[in-house]
């Protein structure tokens, strides 16, 4: 059961930032999720993001627990 884990803790996905439009990356952290733009650097809310979701972050979500979104 544990040797299974496949999720990662980031994922790219095709998301523009809000801030630059470069595509943004969905990170986890042990206590929430957030994405972050790696080109400008800017973090911003899941819930920002959600009507955007693209398939990456989609699949990424699968592997995060409830009580960190």
């Amino acid at each position: 059961m544990w040797g299974s884990y496949r999720w990662g803790r980031s994922a790219q996905t095709t998301i523009p930032c809000k801030h630059c439009g470069k595509p943004i990356t969905a990170m986890r952290s042990c206590q929430q999720v957030y994405m972050q733009c790696e080109h400008c650097n800017k973090r911003g809310e899941l819930n920002d993001y959600i009507p955007q979701m693209d398939d990456a972050l989609e699949e990424f979500m699968e592997g995060v627990f409830c009580d960190r979104v």
